[in-house]
């Protein structure tokens, strides 16, 4: 699986950082104002980028608001996700952090208030950052930094330059560990300052720096000497750069003396130069044949949290294979388009787990087949994705009676070959086996499932069930039948994970009667059989369910998260000829273009990501919802975490992580609104001394928020939802 998020290993390469130690040095200054910086360098190699203006003030997509001649591939910043800065490209007070790159030091600068959607300042815990990733690969040769046009006292302290080649794991290239002002050379009266960092001195620049470069810095230098290099050329090249700030020459504080000096953070621009290369392996390469002979391994999913005792069945065996936090979706490129540029673009947008081509789902065995399965590994492993694979000698069971003995020989033989083929890829997440199955078809499965998890333990037998509502004619699957034959599926096939898809939510005009209970059933009886779950949401205006909006989604997504859900899954990524109403978009739209819901999903995806890590520790333990009740759910309880939720239509998760010292606890409420934002306002257990969330751009628990006497007050846009971990009194 790719790692849904590297905070843990992030921390890592920042732990060292308070003991990294350097003699200060008189870092070369290239001048004041705009006119001191180099230009050319990797974010505007031609000197174009315009600033966006006033426009980052107004509540804008990142896709409208990212400049249209932008170089980069993709760009992330933390904090995010509150009205001071949502995004890269937008702040309310027109600072967003995409100014450290717009060449305007003078007018220009990227500032976050710690009050006012800072959360407090930067910590190791939780860093301000902005990360860029690139098309290409590049070794970091030199960059410079330039401090904000006014008020120094924000200036960053500690800070560092960092590289990655999957924007989770980050590498240091360089180290600020200032302790006052006479570790850096940001100097209180040396404002717009532009300050170069280098990985080599005069005498080795002609032939560290590509030729125009060289250039450039000479003429620059105006005869000024580079005596020794402030950073260590870095061994490998990366995809991915970002500045990262520990903290500023203020201290942290939400304490605001003088309206007019909030305390704060700022920076007037960065400049980032470097020469092309080869691609690291972390970046993606075609593997070995065998991965002992790459050197490689495959990485294991999480581990699974055992529920609390009182849930399971005692009876149940934990499935061999553990499911990883899942960002997915039906309906990929098709074939035409299996090139490593659309499948970078489903990183872009927020996946980790790859679809088989739309028009290759399902399709019969052939040499073409396996042929192109193995380009579509080939370009997952390149983006950094994991990859579901259909191959067509998978026994289909649409229809087929219980196996005899030689029916099982020859699907056995089957799978055997399917195997051989894919398991040696490094790409390969799981095996496609079968949609909406009925009953007849269990026995069959239970052997393919059974054989492929015996042979192959660490990949993964996907089957995805039908909903509540729906089912062939004459299905044991309709209602009132459904948790009777779930719990015979689940008996019989003994699945890895459960997978089931749900859509009537999103009709025209709602119909929500069987969402919720769909949720419970496959949460009472996956937690009572220790089995993870995966639920598959609609994307696509079709059968009467209408084009879904950023909030429609966000509530899709948020409320299967609030029941447990080990990921999400959308219906469908690609344009479906055969599906859409009227020719209407999925997240591509006909022409292969991006729709605006591909924006959403990839805001969504970014922020359910970065919560991943901590989701799979975790173990439903209740769920509750606030009045109107509905259909099939259940309102708060004495014995609950949440005592009392006022604001608004809510549904509550509660967990635990059982494997945490004293079982940590964690809430994660969601607006049930499809419109209207909420302001929650929740009363705790009085256990409980303090609230953190799990912060969405970092994975990593924020500033405690006090429950001393008060409740905590959780804002949330239409369909959103929050994670918090919450801290007992000792």
């Amino acid at each position: 699986m790719r790692a849904a998020s590297g905070v843990t290993v992030c921390l890592l390469a920042l732990a060292g950082l308070l003991s990294f130690s350097s003699p200060a040095r008189a870092v070369v200054s290239l001048g004041t104002g705009d006119g001191g910086l180099l230009g050319g360098d990797l974010t505007d190699p031609k000197d174009q980028l315009e600033p966006s203006g006033s426009n980052s003030a107004q509540d804008l997509s990142e896709e409208a608001l990212m400049p249209p001649n932008a170089t980069w591939v993709s760009m992330t910043c933390a904090p995010a996700g509150t009205p001071h800065q949502r995004h890269p490209y937008q702040s309310w007070q027109n600072t967003p952090a995409v100014a450290v790159v717009m060449n305007k030091p003078s007018t220009l600068k990227w500032y976050v208030g710690f009050k006012d959607g800072g959360f407090g300042g930067p910590s190791q815990a939780a860093p301000y950052f902005l990360a860029i990733q690139f098309k290409d690969a590049y070794t970091l040769t030199h960059f410079t930094v330039t401090p904000s046009p006014d008020m120094p006292e924000r200036d960053p302290r500690e800070w560092a330059i960092q590289g990655s080649n999957t924007g989770n794991d980050w590498t240091n290239i360089y180290v600020c560990p200032a302790k006052d002002r006479s570790g850096t050379p940001f100097k209180e009266g040396s404002r717009t300052e532009t300050f170069l960092f280098t990985s080599f001195n005069s005498t080795d620049l002609p032939k560290a720096v590509s030729a125009a470069d060289a250039k450039k810095l000479i003429e620059k230098l105006d005869g000024k000497r580079i005596g020794r290099p402030d950073f260590k050329r870095p061994a490998k090249t990366f995809t991915w750069f970002r500045i990262v700030v520990l903290s500023c020459f203020n201290p942290n504080s939400t304490e605001v003396a003088d309206f007019n000096h909030p305390p704060g953070f700022a920076l007037g621009q960065i400049e980032l130069f470097g020469v092309p290369g080869p691609r690291d392996k972390a970046a993606g390469s075609r593997p070995a044949k065998n991965p002992d002979e790459s050197g490689e391994s495959t990485e294991e999913a999480p581990k699974v949290a055992a529920p609390p005792a009182d849930v399971p069945d005692p009876n149940a065996k934990p499935p061999v294979y553990t499911s990883p936090f899942l960002i997915s979706y039906r309906c990929g490129p098709p074939k035409i388009e299996t090139s490593l540029a659309r499948y970078k673009e489903l990183v872009a947008c927020g996946f980790n787990v790859a679809f088989p081509a739309i028009d290759v789902l399902w399709s019969p065995a052939s040499a073409a087949g396996v042929e192109h399965n193995l380009r579509y590994l080939d370009a997952c492993q390149q983006a950094g994705l994991k990859a579901l694979v259909w191959d067509g000698d998978m026994t289909q069971p649409k229809g087929w009676p219980a196996p005899t003995a030689k029916d099982t020989a020859a699907i056995e033989k089957a799978l055997d070959g399917i195997i051989a083929r894919y398991s040696s890829h490094p790409a390969l997440l799981g095996y496609i086996v079968c949609d909406e199955p009925d009953r007849p078809q269990f026995d069959r499965l239970a052997v393919i499932n059974k054989y492929l998890l015996k042979k192959d333990p660490k990949h993964l037998p996907y089957i995805n069930l039908l909903p509540s509502y729906t089912g062939p004619a004459g299905s044991n699957w309709r209602p009132p039948n459904y948790e009777d034959s779930l719990a015979q599926y689940i008996k019989t096939v003994q699945p890895a994970l459960l997978s089931w898809d749900h859509y009537r939510q999103m009709l025209e005009n709602g119909d929500e009667s069987s969402y919720w209970d769909n949720l419970e059933t496959i949460r009472r009886n996956g937690l009572k059989n220790r089995i993870p779950y995966n639920q598959m949401i609609v994307s696509l205006k079709q059968a009467g369910f209408r084009e879904c909006s950023e909030a429609d989604l966000r509530w899709q997504v948020w409320t299967s998260l609030a029941y447990g859900s080990r990921g999400i899954q959308y219906f469908t990524y690609w344009f479906a000829k055969d599906l859409a109403s009227a020719s209407v978009p999925a997240l591509i739209t006909k022409d292969g273009s991006r729709d605006a819901k591909w924006g959403y999903v990839s805001k969504i995806n970014r922020r359910i990501a970065r919560l991943g890590p901590t989701l799979v520790k975790l173990t439903s333990t209740s769920v509750c919802c606030t009045d109107p009740l509905p259909p099939c759910t259940h309102g708060l309880s004495e014995e609950g975490l949440v005592k009392k939720a006022d604001g608004g239509a809510m549904v509550i998760g509660c967990f635990r992580d059982a494997a945490a010292k004293n079982g940590a606890e964690y809430i994660l409420p969601v607006n049930r609104s499809f419109t209207a934002a909420i302001k929650a306002t929740l009363t705790l257990d009085e256990k409980f001394e303090s609230a953190s969330e799990i912060s969405q751009e970092t994975g990593q628990a924020l500033r405690p928020v006090s429950l001393a006497d008060k409740p905590l007050v959780v804002p949330l846009e239409a369909g959103e939802g929050r994670l918090y971990l919450l801290n007992p009194k000792k």
